[in-house]
């Protein structure tokens, strides 16, 4: 691969840090977007079993499950660790093994959080796992999940 080996972001939520953290764990209806060729039809309800090991899956509206990551690290609210496990098809990857790894660490800015992505170990992917890369760092990919977040954070309703 060429020097360039992770995407990388870092932006501001305006939430603290418990709430953006269950914003992005337990809120995922709020801001997903699936990274699937076909999502299926209907509404589709995303979810991920806050453990080690846990699922990280979305269900489509005839109920059909698919999973598209599993957690591999979990402090709440500090951080999440997961394998990233959609190809660059967008298709499942059965084998956490051979996934591309994310981490989400949420930091503390006053009253608002950091939050730093970096989506990495893309040679898991095989061949194309620079043009993953590219691909996960262009509107669609990362972009378009933190536009998501950030919209989420303006609009999601805290009981």
């Amino acid at each position: 691969m060429a020097d360039e080996q992770e995407c990388r972001f870092d932006f501001m939520l305006d939430l603290p840090r418990d709430r953006a953290f269950s914003l992005c764990v337990d809120r995922l209806d709020a801001w997903w977007a699936s990274p699937f060729r076909n999502p299926g039809e209907g509404q589709v309800e995303p979810g991920i079993e806050p453990c080690v090991g846990g699922s990280c899956f979305e269900i489509d509206g005839n109920g059909r499950q698919r999973i598209w990551g599993t957690v591999l690290s979990i402090e709440p609210p500090i951080y999440v660790r997961l394998a990233w496990q959609v190809s660059q098809e967008g298709e499942e990857i059965a084998d956490p093994l051979t996934a591309s790894r994310v981490m989400v660490n949420f930091r503390e800015a006053g009253e608002k959080t950091r939050l730093e992505i970096v989506h990495n170990e893309f040679l898991r992917h095989g061949e194309k796992g620079e043009q993953y890369l590219v691909q996960m760092q262009q509107a669609d990919g990362w972009p378009r999940i933190i536009s998501n977040l950030k919209t989420a954070a303006a609009n999601v309703s805290w009981r």
